[in-house]
């Protein structure tokens, strides 16, 4: 590829500097692991969402067998069916159904990279199966996104990002600065990436909520081989 460049935060992002690029958005915990998880668990179509509004006006027009799942600011969404877990989406319940999915930060950042030639979600669970697929990437530009939290850094995503960019073939490609960082870090055990991961401020809030085995499976570095990306506001998976 030409140029990676890595965005710690959906908010640094102008979505003009998109245009003609590969865009990679991740949001660990949770956005892109639950949409992920329930791609996996067969549901037919998934739409990512940027508001309310635009869950509800897809709701109207898919009908009522469509189910509206999510969160604002970590709460629920008053008449929405499901929450943000990837638990909140079982096989039974959502195969062969469409999902229309919102939330605060990971959802925002996928649609606000639509001018973008290609977004694809990452989490740590599909990041090494990701960087696989931006090697075939010849003479492209990639933007990896961090989708952050309320505009600040998210250690989650960083790591992910790190993931990602630590098996890239980068060799010939210019890159910015996060990138940079990222390559030193070095996330490349499994058990560092989760220790990592716990001491996130997210992975501690969750621990405290007693949620360990939510967060063993975030970090679950590379058991989906899974590649998701947006083609028409619908997440598909690349074959």
């Amino acid at each position: 590829m030409k140029k990676c460049r890595l965005w710690l935060t959906k908010e640094e992002i102008e979505p003009e500097i998109l245009k003609g690029s590969t865009v990679v958005v991740i949001d660990v915990l949770l956005a892109t692991t639950t949409l992920l998880t329930i791609i996996e668990r067969g549901a037919r179509r998934v739409f990512p969402v940027e508001s309310i509004e635009d869950a509800k006006r897809l709701h109207e027009e898919l009908g009522e067998s469509s189910i509206t799942g999510g969160e604002q600011r970590g709460l629920p969404i008053e008449g929405f069916t499901r929450g943000h877990l990837p638990e909140d989406y079982p096989a039974e319940y959502v195969k062969g159904k469409d999902v229309i999915f919102l939330t605060t930060n990971g959802t925002k950042a996928i649609c606000r990279a639509k001018n973008a030639d290609k977004v694809l979600i990452a989490n740590l669970r599909n990041a090494p199966s990701v960087a696989k697929y931006l090697n075939t990437l010849e003479e492209e530009e990639v933007n990896i996104i961090c989708a952050g939290s309320g505009g600040h850094f998210s250690l989650e995503d960083f790591l992910c990002a790190s993931v990602i960019i630590s098996e890239m073939n980068l060799d010939n490609a210019k890159y910015n600065d996060a990138v940079r960082i990222a390559l030193e870090q070095r996330f490349d055990n499994k058990d560092k990436i989760y220790k990592a991961l716990e001491t996130s401020r997210v992975g501690r809030a969750s621990l405290r909520k007693g949620m360990e085995e939510l967060l063993r499976f975030t970090g679950d570095v590379g058991a989906s081989n899974q590649i998701a990306f947006v083609q028409e506001s619908e997440l598909v998976v690349l074959r």
